[in-house]
């Protein structure tokens, strides 16, 4: 059970990270003007790697030594959701970032509502796996 709780903790708290960035961090990208741009983005950036990175680069480690440890359709999803998940943050946010302006705000808040609702499905994912293990 200890590898579904640490799942069920890094889901949580990436499903957390996410919907504070959509609903208060990148919609506040907006509000900055054309000359602070690049010192706030970069600003963003810096300061928000630490607090995102660790837990989504453990992920699919604990959710691959998951589906070791208990094979099944559940746990595949689960992997399937946090390597996803890393993957297009690696790719497309990390190019989305790499040349975003503020007119491009609003593409970045609708697109990430998609990785919103994907942290939120691994969540549930995790939560189903901790349930499902319970006297085991």
């Amino acid at each position: 059970m200890g590898l579904a709780v640490a799942n069920l903790a890094l889901a949580a708290y990436m499903t957390g990270v996410i919907w504070v960035v959509q609903v208060v961090l990148y919609p506040s990208f907006a509000l900055v003007g054309h000359s602070e741009w690049a010192a706030y983005h970069a600003a963003h950036s810096r300061r928000i790697t630490p607090v995102v990175a660790p837990a989504m680069l453990v992920h699919p480690l604990v959710a691959t030594a998951l589906l070791v440890d208990r094979p099944g359709p559940l746990a595949a999803v689960n992997l399937a959701l946090a390597a996803g998940l890393l993957l297009v943050t690696a790719t497309v946010f990390a190019r989305l970032h790499g040349r975003l302006t503020p007119a491009a705000v609003g593409r970045l808040v609708r697109l990430n509502a998609l990785r919103a609702v994907a942290w939120t499905a691994s969540a549930g994912v995790a939560l189903a796996l901790v349930l499902s293990s319970r006297g085991r």
